[in-house]
């Protein structure tokens, strides 16, 4: 009951709006903590999402701290399990991740790979889902497939601009309206867990140059 009133309050509070377009992306929310943009994806019947927030914190902070798969359940949501399965190389990391539904629908899992350029400023962080990875499992519905980005550019030295865009096939047998707004709720849940993990450490000093 508990995990379901915190969906729910999550899916709420992202509401569509009319926006302008942007290299084909719609604004359908903006305040001052963040900005979400959608963006119709050919023959899908699910948006591409991108997500823009200010993260208290550096660069290089972030970048570990996003990458630690012991931290995953504190900022992505609904996150039930995660495993560091494999690091190929110091650019390379594999993660399997479990998400819990609530009743009835089933938790949805994938295996990510996620590929960066440690010295890069700034830096991306490429998303990239590996279903076939591992053997499907029976208490979780693999998701068919799942690519995106996250671009992490510094503004202080206390102060990163994230942007994470996901597109995301769900797979299984959900309700298209839920999964729409599962999937858009997802990226903004990150970015607001991730200003709420470093907000009392806020430095917004513009860098000079």
């Amino acid at each position: 009951m508990r995990r379901t009133a915190a969906l729910v309050s999550m899916l709420a509070s992202v509401v569509c709006v009319a926006g302008p377009i942007h290299d084909d992306w719609k604004l359908v929310r903006q305040d001052d903590a963040l900005e979400v943009w959608t963006r119709h994806v050919p023959n899908s019947q699910f948006d591409a999402v991108r997500v823009g927030g200010n993260i208290c914190t550096s660069l290089d902070v972030l970048t570990r701290y996003v990458q630690d798969v012991d931290r995953f359940v504190e900022w992505i949501p609904d996150t039930a399990e995660a495993h560091m399965l494999a690091q190929p190389s110091a650019f390379e990391r594999i993660y399997y991740i479990r998400t819990a539904m609530p009743w009835p629908v089933k938790d949805r899992d994938m295996i990510y790979r996620l590929v960066s350029e440690p010295e890069a400023h700034p830096r991306t962080i490429e998303i990239d889902g590996i279903p076939d990875y591992l053997p499907v499992r029976a208490d979780a519905v693999r998701m068919a497939s799942v690519e995106g980005a996250w671009h992490i550019e510094p503004r202080s030295a206390q102060l990163t601009h994230v942007t994470v865009e996901m597109r995301i096939e769900p797979g299984g047998n959900v309700p298209t309206w839920f999964a729409r707004r599962r999937i858009v709720a997802l990226p903004t849940g990150m970015i607001q867990n991730l200003e709420r993990k470093f907000s009392e450490t806020c430095d917004t000093t513009p860098s000079s140059g």
